[in-house]
């Protein structure tokens, strides 16, 4: 009895050494499991921190870019600086004084900024208007320039101007025309009537408005 006791004993211990190291095994397996889980969680949970980020950045851009063109749209909305809107289309008066010497037609250096305004106003607002420039001159008649008339003398003043918006490039359809002395601003009774009808006009007409 003694005996078949001690054998007993002798196989629930191995059994006993048999079950412990057969939970360790489990146990250190679930631990890497768990290793690897937690691994692979921070993983994904970095991939989600960078989508969040490029979403955040995207939205950004995308209000900024908004933001953007509702600017140019209101830019667009307004009237470039110095233009009147009349019927056809738009206009802009310019100093005779500010472009040409007395009684000359070749362009002062002084004058071109001026004209390289009207180019970049014509470029962004009005493409595709036809325009049409005309030279004025006050009432005094030529004496020494050598022109034959005032006529003479705005024509080709407009197209002096003419020739520097198309070398600009500019590519909308151009004309020029000179109206001479008949079609006064102010009285030329006075310098500043006078210095006043000295002047050269920019018509940009809409070809969908043409005739109206």
């Amino acid at each position: 009895m003694a005996r078949l006791v001690s054998n007993l004993v002798k196989v629930l211990s191995v059994v006993l050494v048999v079950s412990m190291f057969g939970c360790s095994d489990q146990l250190k397996q679930c631990q890497q499991d768990l290793t690897a889980a937690k691994k692979q969680a921070d993983e994904l949970q970095k991939l989600h921190d960078q989508a969040e980020r490029a979403r955040m950045a995207a939205e950004d851009e995308v209000t900024a870019l908004k933001a953007e063109r509702d600017r140019l749209k209101a830019d667009l909305a307004k009237k470039p600086e110095g233009w009147d809107k009349v019927p056809g289309g738009a206009l802009i008066s310019i100093e005779g004084d500010i472009l040409f010497d007395s009684g000359k037609a070749e362009l002062r250096k002084e004058g071109a900024p001026t004209l390289d305004q009207i180019t970049d106003a014509i470029k962004q607002r009005y493409p595709d208007h036809e325009i049409y420039i005309f030279g004025h001159t006050d009432n005094d008649p030529i004496e020494k320039s050598g022109w034959k008339d005032n006529y003479e003398l705005s024509c080709q003043r407009s197209l002096t101007v003419l020739r520097y918006l198309r070398n600009a490039g500019m590519r909308n359809y151009l004309a020029a025309c000179g109206w001479g002395e008949t079609r006064p601003a102010q009285t030329n009774d006075t310098e500043e009537g006078k210095q006043a009808n000295r002047r050269v006009q920019i018509f940009a007409l809409d070809p969908k408005l043409r005739g109206q």
